[in-house]
């Protein structure tokens, strides 16, 4: 069997992370790439220390030239792209819509959004070639609507929607997105910061109480679904919105376990 290939966004740490390492274990290749690059090396070489097999490649999904760089450096690692998992992405401005500036929506957009966009139509003929899959964490944020996150809220709700016309359109591949859960990450740490001016004050107690209350689930746990959804996700699911405890991903993860 050939060895798959999965490229990863937002792999320095987190879900990201986690995901990388689940799918390496696997038996995938890894491609990891983030901004920070002294954490993806460390992440690819604890990933290689284990036994697995993982490339990093420094790159902003923001920036349409490092989404270029990032496809051209899988391709060049194995000769192959079987998955694409954008994960990266930002949650800031946290602002009522009145408050945020233009600026921040953009930047936002251009990494939760266009920066996705983007990198699938590059690899959507390899993908086409590996009848391979592309999965895209999103968030509960995308179907609840939560005061000051706007920016992040309409973001995800596009990348669903975006997913279901992928769907539609290149029925080779298998395009999903991913709901992960309240994940104890950097981005929390943000909401914990940012989240007591630019949202109510009702809203920030119940993130600040899952952090100080330890519900906040740790990243293995939903890594290892997505990793699982990333090589196994069957054909019949495209277009889907899937959440990480799901019985029926739950029977995914069991049974390629």
């Amino acid at each position: 069997m050939t060895q798959p290939t999965i490229l990863i966004t937002g792999a320095s740490r987190g879900l990201g992370a986690a995901t990388a390492r689940a799918a390496a274990r696997l038996g995938a290749h890894v491609v990891l790439s983030a901004r920070s690059a002294a954490e993806l090396e460390a992440v690819a070489a604890a990933i290689v220390q284990e036994g697995g097999q993982a490339t990093a490649v420094v790159g902003d999904v923001g920036n349409l030239a490092h989404c270029e760089r990032m496809i051209a450096a899988t391709i060049a690692a194995t000769g192959r792209l079987d998955t694409l998992v954008n994960n990266a992405g930002i949650i800031q401005p946290i602002a009522p819509i009145a408050a945020a500036k233009a600026s921040d929506w953009e930047a936002l957009m251009r990494v939760n959004l266009i920066g996705p966009v983007q990198l699938t139509r590059l690899a959507l003929p390899h993908l086409r070639a590996s009848r391979g899959r592309v999965i895209h964490v999103s968030s509960g944020a995308a179907v609840a609507p939560i005061a000051g996150w706007g920016a992040y809220c309409a973001s995800k709700a596009a990348l669903n929607h975006f997913s279901r016309v992928l769907a539609v359109e290149e029925p080779e591949i298998v395009s999903l997105t991913f709901r992960p859960g309240v994940v104890d990450t950097a981005m929390q740490a943000v909401i914990r910061v940012a989240g007591r001016e630019g949202m109510p004050e009702a809203e920030y107690g119940r993130f600040v109480a899952m952090h100080h209350e330890g519900r906040l689930l740790p990243p293995e746990l939903p890594a290892r679904a997505l990793a699982a959804l990333a090589l196994f996700a069957p054909r019949e699911w495209s277009g889907d919105f899937v959440q990480w405890d799901d019985a029926r991903v739950q029977v995914l993860k069991k049974e390629t376990s």
